[in-house]
């Protein structure tokens, strides 16, 4: 049977690699947030948005992570949050072009294929995961 990728990787670890990517991003976005605007073609508001977005979804992961107890409805959650939060990137995508710049573009594609792919992985852990 085809598996997305090796997953004998934990639940909890993919949690704590899912949290502290989007701590990384949040605080990459939030320190190049006056430089990032030009760079990729976004307005600054966008970025300030998804800076936001990134920082309160670490604190989800990372305190689900942290939590002995992990129900299955909380980890369903983060992995329909990274849906939408993929499908939200391929609509910006679609919705500001041809505005941004070639790097701008790569960067949507990028969120589309890690968070999207990290939701499918985290799909699969979450169905054999028992709560205990």
């Amino acid at each position: 049977m085809f598996e997305p990728m090796n997953l004998r990787i934990t639940l909890q670890r993919l949690l704590w690699i899912d949290g502290f990517a989007g701590l990384t991003a949040g605080l990459f976005l939030l320190l190049f947030r006056t430089s990032l605007p030009a760079w990729l073609g976004l307005p600054q508001w966008l970025i300030s948005l998804q800076c936001a977005c990134n920082f309160l979804y670490a604190a989800y992961s990372l305190s689900l992570a942290n939590r002995t107890e992990k129900p299955k409805w909380m980890l369903w959650l983060l992995v329909y949050g990274n849906w939408a939060y993929a499908l939200f990137a391929l609509i910006l995508l679609l919705y500001f072009y041809p505005g941004y710049t070639a790097l701008g573009a790569a960067f949507f594609i990028a969120e589309v294929v890690f968070i999207g792919g990290l939701g499918v992985v985290e799909a699969v852990k979450v169905r054999g995961w028992s709560s205990h």
